[in-house]
């Protein structure tokens, strides 16, 4: 793999990341609002960046050439 791509890819994942915990912390905090229960709430986050991650894995693993 192209070292260019390879730097490129870690900031993404990087900025990805801060992006998605910035995100997930936003959810949290307006499902809690709701005082439905807050287990509930945190398993929906949980379950959104269980998805998001195992998404950025399956392409990262597509990006690899063999």
């Amino acid at each position: 793999m192209d070292p260019e791509f390879l730097r490129i890819l870690v900031r993404v994942a990087i900025i990805g990341g801060t992006i998605g915990i910035i995100g997930a912390v936003a959810v949290y905090f307006a499902l809690r609002s709701f005082r439905t229960g807050e287990f509930r709430a945190g398993v929906i986050v949980v379950a959104l960046l269980a998805f998001v991650l195992v998404c950025c894995i399956i392409l990262l693993k597509f990006s690899f050439v063999r």
